[in-house]
């Protein structure tokens, strides 16, 4: 019983994520409504900020995380919420006025239905991606559709959860206000995180255990090429950013008075490296082949 309180028991852990839910639902609806609607998208996407860093033990404070998320993302998150409600609108109505095309219903109908579903399924993933990845409109648009049907299955289990959490609103309207929108985002997450994660299995990683990574892969490097510590001297730069001429069978102090006699001739020229293109998440997303779907998943 004792340890069931202690600060590291289930009543601690459990208890303080259960708070943690509570005040980001609130933060979630609070910010939905002053908005009067149109800032669902950036609230959206500054609650999954917050929920897909907690999955991954981040550090941080809800309410101001929450709020700098929200700042950082509102124009282009309000952007795609105003996309996904114009066009549910229009099918929506496409849908309810389908008797005036006549005998074109057979085909327009089902078409109007799958159109419909393709946007559910996207902003599963278009909105937790504008809160943690720096793309264009347009790329978190076409990663969106890309995800929705190539991990049909985790696509599908988040609208499942969704759809719950808009029917406890009409059920439970107390507990479903204060509850239902920041645990769907934590369990949503959960399952969201694993999909990006097979693009970018470096999302979230502890700062130090990269540097340490980055660390022992340059020594590698060195140490394939056949570098001693004293000799590489000219190489804290990095090989992309410089084009260096030494000439191999000099020894480091022969090199020195090399470059000392004659600078222009052998020092490092610096190029300018390439510019990262902006869709870097879509590249990783359209280019990379072994990632499998939901169906191919153990």
């Amino acid at each position: 019983m004792q340890n069931f309180f202690s600060l590291d028991g289930p009543f601690n852990k459990y208890g303080g994520m259960l708070a943690d839910m509570i005040i980001l639902s609130f933060m979630w609806l609070f910010f939905s409504v002053i908005g009067l609607g149109i800032t669902v998208g950036a609230s959206t996407s500054a609650l999954f900020f917050v929920t897909t860093r907690r999955i991954a033990n981040r550090e941080g404070y809800i309410t101001r995380d929450f709020w700098e998320a929200f700042k950082a993302n509102i124009k282009k998150a309000t952007i795609l919420w105003l996309i996904v409600v114009v066009l549910a609108w229009l099918i929506w109505f496409n849908i309810n006025n389908i008797g005036a095309v006549g005998r074109l219903s057979v085909i327009i109908f089902p078409a109007q239905i799958v159109l419909l579903a393709e946007i559910v399924l996207m902003s599963v993933y278009a909105f937790p991606m504008t809160a943690r990845f720096d793309m264009s409109i347009k790329h978190i648009i076409k990663s969106s559709f890309f995800m929705a049907n190539r991990h049909l299955f985790t696509s599908i289990s988040c609208v499942v959860l969704l759809t719950a959490a808009v029917l406890s609103f009409f059920i439970i309207p107390p507990v479903a206000l204060f509850l239902a929108p920041g645990l769907y985002g934590l369990l949503a997450s959960y399952m969201i995180m694993k999909i990006f994660k097979k693009y970018r299995p470096e999302m979230d990683k502890d700062p130090m255990m990269e540097i340490q990574e980055i660390e022992a892969q340059k020594a590698e490097e060195r140490r394939k090429r056949g570098y001693s510590t004293g000799q590489d001297f000219w190489t804290e730069v990095d090989d992309e950013s410089v084009t260096p001429e030494r000439p191999w069978e000099l020894s480091t102090e022969e090199y020195t008075e090399l470059v000392e006699s004659e600078p222009e001739k052998h020092t490092p020229t610096p190029v300018k490296p390439k510019p990262k293109p902006e869709d870097d998440f879509w590249s990783s997303v359209e280019e990379d082949s072994s990632i499998e779907g939901d169906n191919n998943e153990n």
